[in-house]
This record gives C-alpha cells, structure tokens and sequence, in this order.
C-alpha cells in the first residue's frame, strides 16, 4: 500500500488529497478503504488537503504534533 508519509514510531500516516481524491467518487471511496485497512492495524491516518500545506502549514503541523505527541507517550506506557 502506498501512503505520502508514515512515522512508523508513532504509527500514524499523513495523507495529502488534491482536488482528484474530492472530485472523483472512486479515489474517494479507495482512500476510505485505505484509511479502514491501516486503522484495523492501529495505525491512525491524517488527511489534508495540499493546498491547506501551503495556505495553513501552521494548523497543518499543529494538528500532526500533537497527534505524534499523544501517540509517541503512549508507545512508551
């Protein structure tokens, strides 16, 4: 399977969708299916939008630290 990002330590994969995975009701429901398939292994997924990367990094990196945080306290329980 391919993802755009994966921490492995953290087991959390960041998706970036364009316009396509929106607009095209296949890639839609492929990435769902993705998302299903990498939860039921316990990996925790988080999309954005490529546009929101260049217009809102800061909320982007926001929202990916503190999910890497919670998952890397407790991969250490």
């Amino acid at each position: 399977m391919e993802v755009d990002l994966i921490d492995s330590r953290s087991r959390l994969v960041i998706e970036l969708d364009g316009g396509l995975h929106l607009a095209n009701a296949d890639a839609y429901r492929r990435d769902r299916r993705k998302d299903a398939l990498l939860q039921e292994h316990g990996v925790f997924v988080l999309r954005f939008l490529a546009e929101d990367v260049g217009k809102q990094l800061d909320k982007v990196l926001d929202a990916i630290l503190r999910v890497v945080a919670k998952r890397g306290s407790k991969s250490t329980d």
